[in-house]
């Protein structure tokens, strides 16, 4: 190729990568150097905790884990964008949700709700009381007609997603809940209150 046609040639990819960054650079730049969220089940029995009412609570959390701790997410937020309820014949239909709802982080009352995350972080998922009837979502906001709740021998599957102002998950965390109506010791409860990450799209009867 001779010398002028390379710098013509050259030239143009400038110009095309000028164009690109300037339509698509905070894009390109938070793919290349922002942070990478990811979300999983904390792994465990659940933690039991005393309300302030003094009865026995089990809650389960959501870790959130930052693998580019040098680029840190900035106002994270944990949000429901799914939920469904498994009906009698094993399927899970859709419940409506006017707007996503944001989970609370663990201790919110000693926690900020738009956190930086440059390591770890977690979040609240739900809780059963010990005398209670249902595991309940915790959020921040409760709509009256909000059913992000289960009662003895039912299950839900919630979607959750996080969103900060330099991040947004490609793909949500599916998480389904079912519980059989029983309260034991700690050692036992994760035979009745089971809580499980499932691949999106799953159907419980093996299709998809």
């Amino acid at each position: 190729m001779e010398v002028g046609n390379l710098a013509q040639w050259a030239s143009a990819v400038m110009s095309a990568v000028v164009a690109t960054l300037a339509v698509w650079g905070d894009k390109v730049r938070t793919w290349l150097a922002g942070p990478q969220i990811e979300l999983f089940l904390r792994a465990g029995r659940g933690d039991l905790n005393f309300r302030a009412d003094s009865k026995k609570a089990l809650y389960h959390h959501i870790v959130v884990r930052n693998r580019r701790s040098w680029s840190p997410a900035k106002d994270v937020r944990l949000q429901i964008v799914g939920l469904a309820k498994r009906g009698p014949d094993g399927t899970f239909f859709p419940e409506s949700l006017v707007t996503p709802l944001q989970l609370t982080w663990a201790f919110p009352f000693a926690h900020e709700q738009l956190p930086t995350v440059a390591s770890t972080d977690t979040c609240d998922l739900g809780f059963l009381d010990e005398e209670g009837a249902r595991f309940r979502l915790t959020t921040y906001v409760i709509p009256n007609n909000f059913r992000g709740f289960v009662a003895a021998g039912k299950a839900m599957r919630v979607e959750v997603v996080a969103s900060a102002s330099n991040f947004s998950s490609r793909e949500p965390l599916t998480i389904e809940v079912s519980w059989d109506g029983k309260w034991t010791d700690l050692e036992e409860m994760q035979r009745h209150l089971v809580i499980k990450e499932v691949a999106p799209g799953d159907d419980p009867r093996g299709r998809r």
